[in-house]
């Protein structure tokens, strides 16, 4: 597969995970997380897969932009992908982080298999 029909189908994929109905449905969050999915937030704390099937679903969907995305295939099915995110959740500020997502394609689709965000100055 090429790397930029790669980085065209994660950058989708990042989107759709960041969208209301995707958050909010712990059957969409499934099929796109890995069994063995691990999140470092920007805070700081640290999820497992069943951590954000029973969070996500729960919250009030932040609204989340996105942009500067960048790819680097790591492997043959593995690949990282970056960008820059601002989020804004109700009555709160927005805050920024710098995202990093490492998706797996286990010849069918493409997972994500781990998350960090990283704090930084507004952008």
């Amino acid at each position: 597969m090429h790397s930029d029909t790669i980085k065209q189908q994660l950058i989708e994929l990042e989107q759709l995970l960041v969208q209301p109905a995707t958050r909010l449905s712990a059957e969409l969050l499934n099929r796109y997380l890995t069994d063995d999915f691990y999140e470092i937030a920007a805070t700081g704390r640290c999820f497992g897969k069943a951590d954000v099937l029973e969070r996500l679903p729960a919250e009030a969907p932040p609204v989340i932009s996105q942009q500067d995305f960048d790819c680097r295939v790591l492997a043959e099915g593995l690949a990282q992908l970056t960008y820059r995110a601002t989020i804004q959740r109700a009555d709160c500020d927005p805050s920024c982080s710098v995202r990093s997502s490492i998706w797996r394609f286990d010849g069918e689709k493409w997972q994500m298999i781990f998350h960090q965000g990283t704090a930084c100055e507004p952008f």
